[in-house]
């Protein structure tokens, strides 16, 4: 079956298909890079700028840039290791998220508003499982070879 599209826990049954799925762990750094770029806009143009506003900005960017060439060596020529990197990074990034509530504290970057720490853990959500698939596609791709 040769869908362009398809879930990321489906059967893979095509080398089109397991080339598809290896695909999704790039959507999933452009989208982690959107998050970022978000948040390192809120962070800039926030209105509680903060003496610590320089730092946050400069992690944000940094892991923005790591993003972006993950995901171009992702599409350049998928391989296994950066989709277990994304899973292992977006899950660190949800725990860190998950402790900051329990313990109270702001949420992942001080002075982003609420909406902005849903939209990012929802995306991270999505980057897990786009990461998932593309692991699952990788995996598939070396079996077809």
């Amino acid at each position: 079956m040769n869908r362009r599209f398809s879930s990321p826990f489906a059967n893979i049954e095509s080398r089109e298909q397991a080339m598809s799925m290896a695909r999704y762990s790039v959507a999933g750094f452009g989208l982690w890079a959107l998050v970022l770029m978000m948040q390192a806009g809120l962070v800039w143009w926030g209105p509680e700028r903060a003496d610590t506003a320089g730092s946050t900005l400069g992690l944000l960017v940094f892991q923005l840039i790591g993003a972006a060439v993950a995901g171009l060596f992702q599409m350049r020529k998928p391989s296994r290791i950066l989709p277990v990197f994304g899973v292992a990074w977006n899950l660190f990034e949800l725990s860190s998220l998950m402790v900051g509530l329990m313990v109270g504290m702001p949420m992942a970057v001080s002075g982003l508003p609420a909406w902005a720490a849903a939209l990012s853990s929802g995306a991270i959500l999505v980057c897990v499982i786009l990461h998932i698939g593309g692991l699952r596609g990788t995996v598939a791709l070396s079996r077809f070879s």
